[in-house]
């Protein structure tokens, strides 16, 4: 199958939009501007290390249809504080590990409704720390 990743950046926001995975060896750790991150809901994985180390990035946005996140995607983006997750696909097997270590201590990860118990157990056993807050 083809797929079809398109990468707009504008004023520090990167826009991930098409369909399929984003591929498995881009990172945007060269890229200091960064400071939002919205992918949209065609994408389906991102993959391991995409993000880690940005330390400008401060807003997250995932779409509804990923399904997996790589190891250590989100490690180290210490001023991150902002992580809204609109899918409900993710299992313990699909997120990688310390995918989300290194995350700002005031960070605020708002999940759907019905995944909320899951997503906080998931979240924290993947780098997730206890002064984060997990809300619907």
């Amino acid at each position: 199958t083809k797929t079809k990743v398109t990468y707009k950046l504008d004023k520090g926001t990167l826009t991930v939009s098409g369909k399929g995975e984003m591929p498995k060896k881009m990172t945007f750790k060269e890229n200091k501007k960064i400071k939002k991150v919205v992918i949209k809901n065609g994408i389906t994985s991102i993959p391991k290390y995409a993000f880690s180390n940005c330390k400008k990035l401060k807003k997250v946005t995932i779409g509804t249809n990923v399904n997996s996140i790589g190891k250590r995607t989100f490690y180290r983006c210490s001023k991150l504080r902002t992580i809204k997750v609109k899918t409900s696909k993710l299992t313990g097997s699909r997120v990688g590990k310390q995918a989300f270590k290194g995350l700002n201590k005031k960070a605020v990860i708002k999940v759907p409704k019905k995944q909320l118990k899951a997503y906080k157990r998931l979240f924290r056993a993947k780098g997730v720390g206890k002064k984060v807050t997990i809300k619907k």
